[in-house]
């Protein structure tokens, strides 16, 4: 995985978009096949130029255990690549397209992980027992093999449409349909799905020097593949966010995002709710350009990626 190239991409391109929450969620290779969407925009995509977006996630992910009747790995390494584009349809409705480029492979944050997680006394789940920055995704029921991968991808992942309808000013209905652009051989989506969720500012007084907000909604989702009969058809998610102005053009941020189990007729934590803590800082260079750097850890472990580096940078346009 060659994750310099996609970075500079980013660094270079100028992009325009309206600023909301930090844009993270379950990046976990199997979670790809549900419709979680990016949430905390509480308001319309300003009139005038469509507005873009391009963020990059570096994602690691590891979790191996044996249960008996049930034994699991999950271990990789995903960078992705969105690139977003917004705009007005009228006074209430606005529109927006996400295309999602992925690379997947063993990466080479296995050693920084290890060793961050040495300093401050932290669990590492195993990982210094399994060689580093190796690429696998194994799932074994009663002695069946039900997935077994070791098929790394760079390509195109599940392409996302949203429409969004302002319910009355800092709070949006939102619709989204995830078509299936991905390949579910190789974990990059390929699944047919839709979310419907609310958006809405947390009542802070104008002028406060914080902002945030909450969202909640569910989603459908096709299950096809190895884990067809074991993918949840249905789910529910939540997010809170929460943005404190410090000084000059910095902000700090901070999300929770949390949905509800993605499997089921699993032993293994993947069919625990998901649980992820974002936190970050943003910085305005100006009134239209900002940029946003964090990351995400999770907090219900193994149901989703215990380390997830998050970057965008976006540009407003004229208003």
């Amino acid at each position: 995985m060659r994750p310099a190239i996609p970075l500079l991409a980013v660094l270079l391109l100028p992009v325009v978009a309206q600023a909301g929450g930090l844009q993270t969620r379950n990046e976990a290779a199997l979670s790809r096949f549900a419709a979680l969407p990016l949430t905390g925009t509480p308001a319309l995509a300003a009139e005038g130029p469509e507005q873009w977006q391009f963020t990059t996630d570096l994602t690691s992910e590891f979790y191996a255990e044996d249960l008996g009747r049930e034994s699991v790995r999950l271990d990789g390494e995903t960078l992705r690549l969105g690139i977003d584009v917004r705009g007005r349809w009228s006074a209430s409705v606005d529109w927006g397209l996400r295309l999602n480029l992925l690379d997947t492979g063993g990466g080479f944050l296995d050693r920084f992980i290890e060793d961050w997680h040495d300093i401050f006394s932290l669990p590492n789940g195993g990982r210094e027992q399994f060689a580093q920055d190796q690429y696998r995704y194994q799932l074994v029921q009663d002695g069946v093999t039900v997935l077994d991968t070791d098929r790394t991808a760079r390509g195109l992942g599940d392409l996302e449409a949203r429409v969004g309808f302002a319910l009355r000013p800092g709070q949006v209905l939102r619709l989204m349909l995830k078509l299936p652009t991905g390949d579910d051989t190789r974990l990059t989506g390929g699944h047919l799905g839709a979310a419907l969720w609310l958006d809405s500012a947390l009542p802070f007084a104008d002028g406060s020097a914080w902002g945030g907000h909450y969202s909640v909604g569910g989603s459908l989702q096709q299950t096809r593949g190895a884990l067809a009969d074991r993918q949840q058809p249905a789910a529910g998610f939540a997010s809170l966010g929460l943005q404190r102005h410090l000084i000059g053009p910095l902000s700090a941020l901070g999300q929770l995002y949390a949905h509800t189990p993605l499997y089921r007729n699993v032993d293994s934590d993947i069919g625990d709710p998901g649980l992820q803590l974002s936190l970050g800082g943003r910085w305005a260079f100006n009134d239209r350009w900002q940029a946003d750097l964090a990351f995400q850890e999770d907090l219900i472990v193994n149901a989703s990626p215990d380390f997830s580096l998050h970057f965008a940078l976006r540009y407003h346009g004229s208003r």
